[in-house]
């Protein structure tokens, strides 16, 4: 990834901004209006006290300077609650926008990003990071230039006052230049060590509360805890280094501030000048002052939503989505399946897939098996391209993977994975998963069809049950059951079952072998297989082993070889007996 600068990110944060230009228009018509009106304000002060307004005792013009003071004040009031409310407004339909950017973008991730990369600093990118480019909206492109222009106000509403108190207040400027130019280096760089840690932080929690049941049955809360209270105080020392900094640059500013206040008291003590304009000047370096001190402290705000902009960005910059360059697209499949030569590794140090060929003919049901690690679980993600090969070619009627459409070559496959991932929501919602086209009544007559629907039925709300994260709140039978349902909605011409009776009751088993027989029924098949007694049925069994085809053939051919198939089968047949004893 490469390392952008300050200037660049801020470039793009503005670019990105700009899709609500005339909001930022108008909020900074806003700005200048407050501008002139707040530097008005001591200039109106001198006059009321340098005129005869007070020594005359002329009550009425003096009321009506007053009055006009007091209108001003209001006015200024009214804008900058504009000023402040459009700001956030702006920074939060920006926001918005870089969200969608974001997820719409990780959505088309490649699996192995996933893979690489924890989930809790993605969270991170994806929540806290957003949240903190807010300030560079709220605390920056508008309110910085507001708190310019005011200064440039201010300074030529000094020049029209007093030419020689001007060159007294200007020494200010470079002054409180350097000293914000000081800080911010140091803030910008506890900023990132901050979110650093706090994306460790985040990370590190997702994933122990995941694996929470791990955690409790080997005994190792106590360990685990002190690897947190380890992170989390390393999270509070970059946390309170930021404080530190930031506590300091306030005490510094306020007092250079009173400095040159004294300065323009002490000149005014042996020069000739009118009291007005010496007051005048105390609010001008109040005002001065406090803009020149906003930038800072805006400066500050920003660098922490530049560090977070910096690091999404860098996300959004990534290019892992998989290249979806094929043109070829079909409304149907005749579902013919060859792999030629396939070689795959996930790290690119260690094959997965050696050289494996294999044909699956259209209606067929393939069995694979083998031990684990043998690569079976590759094939599937090799076919709906979560992951592309290293060389060979695998073809869909004849037609090479890569050269489909992506959406049109996945819509084509229905997927049945081991590990069944439900989302939190109704069990209709999970079945349905955003397809506007399947409805409630087709779910049902769907899962009367392969005999799914008694359990789902017997469910309290049946249908719009409420499933828990991850569906932990029903059987992994009836969450196999679910995912079958899911896969048979789409009607998908090749079918793939991965591990779908592993780890399940007896019963259950029986109602996916069932299921299985079902929705395999004229369509192309490829079974990943545990338990081999559920596949003696299938057109042909493939063998690895070590990422390579040792065996094919059917279900009593492979016995009669009496081969590494015979050995597996004969090893499970005995584990079985043994159970059932």
């Amino acid at each position: 990834m490469k390392k952008q600068t300050t200037w660049q990110i801020i470039q793009r944060l503005f670019k990105i901004g700009m899709k609500f230009r005339s909001w930022f228009i108008f909020t900074l018509i806003i700005s200048i209006i407050l501008s002139v009106i707040s530097t008005y304000r001591p200039y109106l002060t001198m006059q009321i006290v340098d005129t005869d307004i007070i020594q005359l005792k002329d009550k009425a013009l003096m009321m009506k300077h007053i009055y006009i003071l007091v209108a001003l004040v209001f006015a200024e009031s009214v804008l900058n609650f504009l000023m402040v409310y459009f700001s956030s407004f702006i920074s939060q339909n920006v926001i918005r926008d870089i969200r969608e950017r974001l997820y719409k973008k990780l959505i088309y991730f490649r699996t192995s990003f996933f893979d690489k990369t924890a989930i809790g600093q993605l969270v991170t990118r994806a929540v806290g990071d957003v949240e903190t480019i807010a300030t560079v909206y709220t605390d920056g492109f508008l309110m910085v230039f507001g708190d310019v222009l005011r200064i440039v106000f201010v300074l030529v509403m000094m020049f029209q006052v007093d030419v020689n108190l001007s060159y007294i207040s200007m020494a200010i400027l470079p002054l409180m230049v350097l000293i914000t130019r000081f800080f911010q280096k140091r803030l910008r760089k506890a900023f990132g060590e901050e979110r650093t840690w706090t994306a460790t932080q985040n990370s590190f929690v997702q994933e122990r509360l995941s694996g929470m049941p791990i955690i409790q049955v080997f005994n190792r809360q106590k360990a685990e805890f002190e690897k947190f209270d380890k992170i989390n105080i390393t999270l509070k020392a970059a946390l309170l280094r930021t404080v530190f900094i930031f506590s300091l640059f306030f005490p510094v500013v306020e007092l250079i501030s009173s400095l040159f206040i004294g300065l323009i008291l002490f000149y005014g003590g042996y020069v000739t000048i009118t009291a007005g304009k010496v007051i005048a000047f105390i609010q001008f370096i109040s005002m001065l002052v406090r803009p020149l001190r906003q930038i800072a402290d805006r400066f500050n705000n920003i660098q922490r939503g530049i560090v977070g902009a910096e690091r999404v960005l860098g996300v959004m910059d990534e290019d892992f989505a998989v290249p979806n360059t094929g043109t070829v697209a079909k409304d149907y499949f005749d579902g013919k399946i060859e792999f030629r030569n396939v070689r795959f590794s996930y790290d690119e140090k260690q094959e997965v897939l050696k050289g494996v060929s294999f044909m699956v003919n259209p209606g067929e049901t393939v069995a694979i098996v083998g031990a684990t690690g043998a690569g079976k679980s590759t094939i599937i993600s090799l076919i709906t391209r979560l992951y592309d090969i290293d060389s060979g070619k695998i073809l869909l009627d004849d037609v090479e993977v890569k050269d489909y459409e992506l959406y049109n070559l996945r819509s084509h496959i229905g997927v049945v994975l081991q590990d069944v991932f439900l989302f939190h929501g109704t069990i209709f919602e999970n079945l349905a998963f955003g397809d506007e086209s399947v409805t409630l009544e087709k779910i049902k007559k769907i899962a009367q069809e392969i005999e799914v629907d008694e359990f789902i039925e017997q469910l309290p709300g049946g249908y719009n049950y409420t499933v828990s994260e991850r569906g932990s709140s029903i059987s992994l039978g009836q969450r196999q059951l679910l995912s079958f349902l899911r896969a048979y909605l789409s009607d998908p011409k090749i079918l793939i079952l991965d591990e779908a009776t592993s780890s399940i009751d007896h019963e259950s088993e029986k109602l996916i072998q069932r299921a299985t027989e079902k929705i395999t029924h004229n369509r192309t098949s490829i079974i990943i297989a545990h338990r081999l007694s559920t596949i003696e049925k299938a057109d042909k069994i493939i063998v690895m082993d070590q990422g390579m085809i040792v065996e094919e053939g059917k279900h009593a051919e492979l016995l009669v070889k009496n081969g590494y198939y015979a050995t597996l089968h004969n090893a499970q047949l005995k584990h079985d007996t043994e159970e059932n004893q």
